[in-house]
């Protein structure tokens, strides 16, 4: 018998150990073989269906495409025939209107003395018609910002002192274009106008346009811009320039 504090005992006890863990490490070994061999189906798997997937929507859209060509062809000969028969009927081509014009600020800025209240920047707002066709119904919005902290002023009434007999005033030459404009400047900063009887001009201009920015409201950094609108469908005329100002 073999005693179990001898030296051969303790070294069968750690073969029998070792080869236990070398049994372990081999089915882990064969476990993670399986796996591997696994993801490598998931990963064909996958590959297969994105390719599935991608010829799916490329044939989508190569069906649209192909109908957005038949759709255009369709349209060139519509316009084509058109023009065709306008010419056998001797009509004129119909020639879009088309409007050339550009505004912008000019201004200065004056600062208050030592211990005043506000800044103010005193501007004109000019339009210049430099095409054929006169600027009728127009609208232009002046949009301050910050809202609150900016307020705008000048010669511009309120429509109602149009209305009625004997209110044929020379002196009002801008009126707010909008019903609730008081509500629009203190909401969004807003000042939506419009010119009385601009009739044909090469040159129109908003004089004596003051915006004060608030002292206490300081530091503030602000911007005015400028957008004539002639059709509300479409997008407006940006002025050529803006007034930034920042006041530390």
């Amino acid at each position: 018998m073999v005693d179990p504090n001898s030296e051969l005992f303790r070294a069968k006890q750690q073969v029998i150990y070792y080869r236990a863990e070398v049994v372990k490490y081999r089915n882990r070994i064969l476990e993670l073989e399986r796996l591997v061999e696994k993801e490598k189906v998931r990963n064909n798997y996958l590959q297969q269906k994105l390719r599935v997937l991608n010829n799916e929507k490329i044939d989508s859209y190569l069906q649209e495409i192909k109908e957005l060509q038949q759709k255009i062809l369709e349209l060139e000969v519509e316009l084509e025939e058109e023009s065709t028969f306008q010419k056998i009927k001797g009509e004129p081509s119909i020639k879009e209107n088309t409007l050339d014009f550009y505004s912008y600020f000019n201004y200065s800025v004056v600062f208050p003395a030592e211990g005043g209240e506000s800044v103010c920047i005193y501007s004109h707002f000019t339009i210049v018609n430099t095409g054929e066709e006169p600027l009728n119904d127009m609208v232009v919005c002046i949009k301050v910002m910050p809202v609150g902290a900016v307020i705008l002023s000048g010669q511009i009434s309120d429509p109602k002192l149009l209305q009625g007999p004997g209110t044929a005033r020379e002196d009002i030459k801008w009126v707010y274009a909008i019903e609730d404009w008081r509500k629009k400047i203190m909401e969004s900063g807003e000042y939506w106008i419009k010119p009385i009887n601009p009739k044909s001009f090469s040159t129109l201009t908003l004089k004596g346009l003051e915006i004060t920015v608030d002292n206490y409201k300081r530091p503030i950094k602000g911007t005015i811009e400028a957008f004539i609108y002639f059709d509300a469908t479409q997008s407006p005329s940006t002025s050529l320039n803006k007034i930034n100002f920042q006041i530390p």
